[in-house]
């Protein structure tokens, strides 16, 4: 099985999205964080199942979608994965974006 890491800016990133929905539901903004964990779950047995991230073009940095976010993760072993960036899809990503 695949042990997932989440890094420091990943965490960050999952901080300022539930920071912005407590404003408008404690509830919702406990659930959306609670998926985006649930959601990297997968990748302990299906580590490449995410796309490669198109505007990186590496085979080991891919994303899988949850809602209108890119949770992107690189592929550093066959035993390991970090969650690099929880991005908002909606905005254009930039490789400094994802290793801040």
């Amino acid at each position: 099985m695949v042990k997932i890491t989440w890094t420091r800016h990943a965490i960050e990133n999952i901080y300022e999205i539930r920071e912005y929905f407590n404003r408008q539901s404690k509830q919702f903004a406990d659930r959306v964080t609670d998926k985006f964990f649930e959601k990297a779950q997968i990748l302990e047995k299906y580590p490449q199942i995410g796309r490669i991230v198109p505007e990186i073009e590496r085979p080991e940095i891919r994303e899988l979608i949850f809602r209108n976010y890119r949770i992107i993760y690189y592929i550093v072993a066959s035993d390991q994965i970090d969650i690099l960036a929880v991005h908002n899809g909606l905005r254009p990503l930039t490789e400094q974006s994802i290793f801040e």
